[in-house]
């Protein structure tokens, strides 16, 4: 790359020799740059699978902290499965079953989180009701149709009715994650606003990650979370960035 190549050329002769080969060397340096930052923009980042949750395995070495750094919008769970996980604007939120909505510890851990550095590529408008989440799915489908994309997904504005539900906090031995879920509390408001955080993924990752969407909110008042089992809107504007690119950092057995 620009530097190493840099490093190989011999010492100048003159100054004109001089600021051109540092003028490459910048040049090189700029392109790496603009390389690294596309690259980031358009990788999923994730840290443990879904199949070690269906597998019982709910404790991670991953910090928030840690996940902050992967991206600044994205959504997991926490060791234990202490509640959910929403990231939205680089601020990593914990939604526990007691219904309170709170900034996370920075040196809590997690066994599965998935982040990206969010920007839009393409946004449109609902402009029309949408009751349910089958039709608020099948309405983005319509506007993404390429199934075959790791997509992430915003979804911002009023939701007329909104259900989300948090799982409990476990204790060892940890049950796999269907099981855990049968405790979980769930929430019901009406005509509240806020943020739809999540993902469309295709079915050829398997079990690394949920396919189909998946989705977490945050209200606008920063009081009310959870994973989304069911949303209807009357008006919200859907942003959309395609990523081509999953990293996945999984902790060896034992860690």
């Amino acid at each position: 790359m620009g530097c190493a190549g840099a490093s190989n050329v011999a010492p100048a002769s003159n100054e004109t020799t001089g600021s051109s080969a540092r003028a490459a060397e910048k040049g090189d340096s700029g392109h790496e740059a603009h390389h690294e930052d596309r690259w980031r923009k358009t990788t999923l980042t994730q840290f443990g699978t879904l199949d070690q949750l269906n597998r019982a395995v709910l404790d991670g070495p991953t910090t928030v902290e840690e996940v902050g750094h992967g991206g600044d919008f994205g959504l997991g769970t926490f060791n234990a499965l202490d509640g959910e996980m929403i990231v939205l604007d680089g601020v990593v939120y914990q939604f526990r079953s007691d219904g309170v909505l709170r900034v996370a510890d920075r040196k809590e851990h997690s066994p599965f989180a998935a982040v990206i550095a969010f920007h839009s590529g393409k946004s449109f408008a609902i402009s029309a009701p949408i009751a349910g989440y089958p039709a608020l799915q099948a309405f983005i489908t319509n506007s993404l149709p390429d199934q075959t994309q790791m997509i992430a997904i915003k979804v911002h504005g009023t939701f007329s009715s909104l259900k989300t539900r948090a799982p409990r906090r476990q204790t060892p031995p940890y049950p796999p994650l269907a099981e855990a879920v049968k405790t979980q509390a769930e929430f019901t408001h009406t005509n509240i606003r806020g943020t739809l955080v999540g993902f469309r993924l295709p079915t050829y990752l398997g079990t690394t990650n949920a396919a189909g969407y998946h989705f977490h909110f945050v209200s606008d008042d920063h009081t009310k979370g959870g994973h989304v089992l069911d949303a209807s809107t009357d008006s919200a504007t859907v942003e959309a960035q395609t990523l081509d690119r999953l990293q996945v950092t999984v902790a060896p057995p034992g860690d």
